[in-house]
C-alpha cells in the first residue's frame, strides 16, 4: 500500500508542474510579447470601427473555440464511469454481475487496483493536453496587436488565457479524487438502472 500515496504525490507533482511550465509560463510569455509588440511593433492592417469589430470577434471566436475544446475533451478522456469501465474490462470483470457484489473479492479488487494505471495515464494525457491547448489562447493576443486590434483587446484575451488556466487548475482535485478511487480498486461502473426501470 506504500505505492499509493508515492502514486499519489507524483500525480500531485506532475500536475503541478505540467501547469506552470506548459500553462502559466507560456501565457505570462505571451503577454510579455503582446505589450511589447503593442508599445515597439509596427501597426497591424487592421483600421476602422467595423473591421475592428470583425478581426476582435474572430480572435475571440478562436480563443473562446479551445476554451470549450479543452472543456469537451477534458469531460470525455476523465468520465469516471468510462474509465471505470475500462479498468472492469482489464481487470477480467463479469459483465452479467453488479460491479459492486463482482469486486467484493479481495481478488478481484487486487485486479482492479493493478489496472489503476489506466485512469491514471488518461489523467496526465488530458491534463497535459488541456493544459497545452491554453497557448493558443495566449497566441491569439499576440495576433491581435499583430492584426492592429488596440491593447485591450489583447488584454481581454489573455484575461480568458488566465480564465482557462484557472479552469485547468479547478480539475487538479477531480483528477486527484479519480486517481485515488482508481489505487484503492473503487473505481466501479455505475450500476445498470434496468432492474429498477421494469420494476
Amino acid at each position: 500500500m506504500a505505492q499509493e500515496p508515492d502514486e499519489m504525490q507524483a500525480l500531485r507533482e506532475h500536475l503541478l508542474h505540467r501547469w506552470m511550465t506548459w500553462g502559466i509560463t507560456p501565457l505570462v510569455a505571451c503577454a510579455v510579447i503582446a505589450l511589447l509588440l503593442a508599445a515597439w511593433g509596427p501597426v497591424g492592417p487592421v483600421s476602422g470601427k467595423q473591421a475592428t469589430r470583425l478581426a476582435f470577434e474572430i480572435v475571440l471566436g478562436v480563443g473562446a473555440a479551445v476554451f470549450l475544446a479543452g472543456f469537451y475533451l477534458d469531460g470525455h478522456w476523465t468520465d469516471a464511469d468510462r474509465l471505470a469501465r475500462h479498468i472492469f474490462r482489464a481487470a477480467g470483470g463479469d459483465e452479467s454481475r453488479s460491479p459492486l457484489s463482482w469486486a467484493q473479492s479481495a481478488a478481484h479488487r487486487s485486479a482492479l487496483q493493478s489496472n489503476a494505471q489506466i485512469a491514471l495515464r488518461s489523467i496526465r494525457a488530458s491534463a497535459d493536453s488541456i493544459t497545452l491547448m491554453g497557448v493558443a489562447i495566449g497566441l491569439t493576443a499576440i495576433v491581435s496587436v499583430i492584426m492592429g486590434l488596440p491593447v485591450m483587446h489583447a488584454i481581454q484575451l489573455l484575461l480568458l488565457g488566465l480564465c482557462y488556466q484557472l479552469f485547468v487548475l479547478s480539475r487538479h482535485p477531480y483528477y486527484l479524487q479519480l486517481a485515488e478511487a482508481a489505487l484503492g480498486g473503487e473505481l466501479l461502473p455505475k450500476e445498470d438502472d434496468d432492474d429498477g426501470k421494469s420494476s
